[in-house]
């Protein structure tokens, strides 16, 4: 898909070239409803490729235009009032009190957009300058864009980590993706001794840090969130 220029995305080359530097090192999960992949580099290092949904497009499900836009100042409304009512019906949250430009580039600012008009500096601006400009290359472009991202913001995880991820340094840091995959840090989980080890250690400031840090995220879930939050993949974090 992303050699037909169906998907896009930061970490494509880096995932579907030949001469990629990296390889599938464990298939942790894959179904039909959730894809864990580990992989491993050349650097000795580890990442988590990962996604909802096994196949981009599986029923039509992650696509927002299913045709090339033909306006490209409506398509922008048309995506962020999609990403407001995606932030709705997964959090309960509308908009988490911000205009649709801010909210978008909390999103997206620091990945390497294609399309950075996308990012709506000022929306009006943006809206009027291309509410009669046409240009059929950027809309196919565009609409590459607006389905790859849709189909990641449409994913539960991958929406509270990416948001998250700039206003708490304790989430597990997103690179990029592909598609409809995204990939991750890889963590490795405290174990006792490990808990034990920084507990009697001498570094106060950094233990006071990171407990600083845990009580904040904590208060943004608690706050921010309609409903209680469960996070299995970082309780062994949260109790620490």
């Amino acid at each position: 898909m992303y050699s037909l220029g169906q998907v896009t995305g930061s970490q494509c080359s880096s995932l579907c070239n030949t001469n990629s530097t990296l390889t599938l090192a464990q298939c942790l999960s894959l179904t039909n409803s959730k894809v864990v992949l580990l992989l491993s580099s050349n650097t000795s290092s580890y990442f988590v490729l990962k996604s909802k949904h096994r196949y981009f497009d599986r029923e039509n499900t992650n696509l927002l235009f299913h045709d090339p836009i033909l306006s490209i100042s409506s398509s922008l409304i048309t995506f962020h009032d999609a990403l407001n009512r995606t932030l709705e019906e997964h959090f309960g949250w509308n908009g988490f009190n911000q205009t649709n430009e801010q909210l978008i580039r909390r999103l997206f600012r620091h990945d390497r957009i294609e399309n950075t008009l996308i990012l709506l500096e000022n929306f009006q601006d943006v809206i009027i300058k291309y509410n009669d400009y046409y240009e059929q290359n950027l809309a196919l472009s565009l609409t590459t864009e607006f389905n790859t991202l849709y189909s990641l913001v449409r994913q539960h995880e991958f929406l509270l980590a990416h948001y998250y991820r700039t206003k708490h340094e304790l989430m597990p840091k997103i690179y990029g993706w592909c598609g409809h995959m995204y990939l991750t840090e890889h963590l490795t989980p405290l174990n006792h001794p490990m808990i034990e080890e920084q507990l009697n250690s001498d570094t106060w400031i950094p233990k006071a840090w990171l407990a600083n840090r845990l009580l904040q995220l904590v208060d943004s879930f608690d706050n921010e969130l309609h409903s209680t939050l469960q996070l299995c993949d970082f309780r062994k974090i949260l109790i620490f």
